[in-house]
């Protein structure tokens, strides 16, 4: 009984930390690898991606896997989400609306805790994440044709930073060597991984170092 309820803080505080962090950390170099300004660019096509986040013990990232069918990241994995349309009241609700249509999550199960540095595409397209909290027990359809299929990967398999790659990147004069994670048959890199490690840094203070590239596992 004891060591359940151990668990059971230790999951409560893992939540906790990553509402905390949102709430009042400021984002470092660390964070966003000096790539752009936390706010969305005016100038720029806006769209929202939804870091969901399951309401469980062992807490786990939904991802999906673009189809073959789509003009743009055929067969990469990414976060669900998409362009911002007129009809968005926000960006937040551009996150909300496109992960009901391609992933059936009804938008009315996610709690949105915070959000991450908006980060700019190679598509030059503004890029902002949010975090929700889902229901463990929720289904979740593959609704869209741009969607191959979906999966989730546990946190705390992030959080041990272990590599399948190291991508070198330059900006700003620096170079920084981000991190490509493969967890079964799909591999997390590119946006994606930034997106990732920055949620990681800023909600979970995981200090993962880019600076350096890391052993591969």
């Amino acid at each position: 009984r004891q060591r359940q309820m151990c668990i059971r803080d230790s999951y409560l505080s893992m939540l906790k930390l990553i509402q905390d962090n949102l709430t009042r950390r400021e984002s470092t170099w660390l964070d966003q690898l000096s790539l752009k300004q936390s706010s969305p660019k005016v100038d720029l096509p806006k769209a929202a991606v939804l870091i969901a986040i399951t309401d469980e013990k062992n807490p786990e990232i939904v991802y999906t896997l673009r189809s073959n069918k789509v003009s743009s990241h055929q067969g990469e994995v990414s976060f669900p989400g998409g362009m911002q349309e007129d009809t968005d009241v926000s960006l937040s609700s551009t996150a909300l609306r496109e992960s009901e249509e391609e992933i059936g999550l009804p938008q009315d199960l996610v709690r949105i805790v915070g959000s991450l540095d908006t980060m700019v595409s190679r598509f030059n397209i503004s890029v902002t994440p949010f975090v929700g909290i889902i229901p463990k027990s929720v289904e979740l359809e593959n609704f869209s044709e741009e969607i191959q299929e979906w999966y989730s990967v546990p946190v705390s398999f992030l959080l041990a930073d272990k590599r399948h790659r190291n991508d070198e990147i330059n900006r700003n004069g620096e170079t920084f060597y981000m991190p490509a994670y493969k967890y079964s048959s799909y591999v997390i890199w590119g946006l994606t991984a930034m997106i990732t490690v920055n949620f990681l840094n800023r909600a979970l203070d995981a200090k993962i170092d880019m600076s350096t590239p890391r052993k591969i596992e």
